[in-house]
């Protein structure tokens, strides 16, 4: 028997055992294990050329204290992009849809930020669920939706689309709405300002029942 990666591969998925396969190919299990190990860097080369960047759970705090105390200074920028988050291969130079929602139980009181990550073809690549400290519910909402366009910037986002329930956050960054509080002011600033910078980036208010999940993780981070 021809000992080729697609041979090799078919017998796998046959559930044929790796001694089974060298008897068949009148070889050894480490000529077979060669081959598939080339299987193996030839998918990694693919998916590398597809242009898929990995980011594996990273962690959330456990508690209050955790939460309360911290140190955002030995983290990496990384780190704190992806604080909360469950992502599997998010595609660059991609189209993104996002839902993102904010939470805070007692407004102002423990918050966090929900946030669902679909790619061009709808399909979910990423979640996150993270605590923010002791805010109110605009605060989660413009924090949502910053942590959003800095990831759409950090996959290199060709468009992106963003979701939200906060009709708030919408008519505000459309004008409609003037923003009085100072510090709103300053996230408002921030949010238009990554606005600028990310490729071909639109925002839709949405009805809360289309927001579950994003709503579902934003409410999560809070407990």
């Amino acid at each position: 028997m021809l000992l080729s990666i697609d041979r090799v591969l078919k017998l796998l998925a046959e559930g044929k055992s790796l001694e089974k396969i060298a008897e068949l190919a009148d070889c050894g299990v480490n000529d077979v294990v060669k081959v598939i190990e080339s299987a193996i860097t030839i998918l990694n080369r693919y998916e590398k050329q597809l242009g898929h960047k990995k980011v594996i759970i990273k962690k959330s705090y456990e508690s209050e204290d955790e939460r309360g105390g911290a140190d955002y200074s030995e983290r990496s920028p990384e780190q704190v992009l992806f604080e909360g988050a469950e992502l599997s291969s998010v595609p660059l130079n991609s189209t993104l849809t996002m839902y993102i929602d904010g939470a805070s139980s007692g407004n102002p009181g423990p918050a966090g930020i929900g946030i669902v990550i679909l790619d061009h073809e709808g399909r979910q690549v990423g979640k996150i669920s993270s605590y923010i400290g002791k805010r109110t519910n605009n605060f989660a909402e413009y924090t949502a939706l910053i942590r959003a366009l800095k990831i759409a910037l950090y996959f290199k986002a060709s468009a992106v689309k963003i979701r939200t329930d906060s009709e708030l956050v919408v008519k505000q960054l459309n004008g409609e709405y003037k923003v009085k509080n100072d510090q709103m002011k300053k996230l408002h600033e921030q949010a238009v300002s990554l606005l600028h910078s990310v490729s071909d980036c639109k925002i839709e208010h949405i009805p809360r029942a289309q927001n579950d999940k994003a709503d579902y993780l934003a409410k999560k981070a809070t407990q």
